[in-house]
């Protein structure tokens, strides 16, 4: 029970970190300033809690299933986009358009783990 607790908390999460867009398109400064400080604590923390939710549903069921499949293919997208960050210097200007791209990849992902786990 408590791993659909940490699941609902990372799904919040990840709706707080997409949020990111909203801010840029809406031009409101304090709103985007707002955002962009908490954005990469927001991001190490579904990182966290993305882990220990699949870790917890790994234990309640030992079976291979199809949502512990998508979780995991969730879960290494989220890993993904966080190595775009840090590879940034690296990428140059093609970061924040990977960045971008795996986001909505992301999102597909989620929805798909929502569905087949509800």
């Amino acid at each position: 029970m408590i791993s659909h607790w940490f699941g609902w908390i990372s799904f919040a999460i990840c709706i707080l970190l997409l949020s990111k867009v909203i801010g840029k398109i809406s031009k409101n400064k304090k709103f985007n300033q707002i955002l962009r400080n908490v954005h990469k604590p927001l991001g190490i923390t579904i990182i966290i809690i993305g882990l220990i939710h699949g870790l917890l549903c790994i234990t309640d069921n030992f079976e291979l299933n199809i949502q512990i499949i998508t979780g995991t293919i969730l879960w290494i997208f989220i890993i993904a986009l966080a190595r775009t960050f840090y590879a940034r210097v690296k990428l140059k200007t093609k970061w924040f358009q990977m960045h971008r791209h795996l986001s909505i990849v992301l999102v597909i992902l989620m929805i798909i783990h929502i569905i087949v786990s509800v």
